[in-house]
C-alpha cells in the first residue's frame, strides 16, 4: 500500500472564520503540478527542469505558499 504524507495550512472560511484545510500529497500534485511545472519551465526550461526537480520539490513549493506544514 502506498503512504500518503499531509499537510494541513490555516486558511478562512466564506464567513471569515479560521478553518485548517488538509491535503494529501496527491491531492497537491493533483491540483497544482501542472501550473507548477509549467511556471517552472517558463522561468528556467524544459530541460533545466525536467533534469533538475522532481514532484518532491512541486510539493516543498506548495507549502512554502500555504504556509503549510507536514501532519
Amino acid at each position: 500500500m502506498l503512504e500518503h504524507n499531509y499537510y494541513s495550512f490555516e486558511d478562512m472560511d466564506e464567513a471569515g472564520n479560521p478553518v485548517i484545510k488538509t491535503f494529501s500529497d496527491q491531492e497537491i500534485l493533483d491540483t497544482f503540478y501542472h501550473y507548477w511545472y509549467n511556471k517552472m519551465v517558463e522561468k528556467f526550461g524544459k530541460e533545466h527542469v525536467d533534469n533538475t526537480y522532481s514532484k518532491k520539490e512541486c510539493i516543498e513549493d506548495w507549502c512554502i505558499i500555504h504556509h503549510a506544514y507536514k501532519v
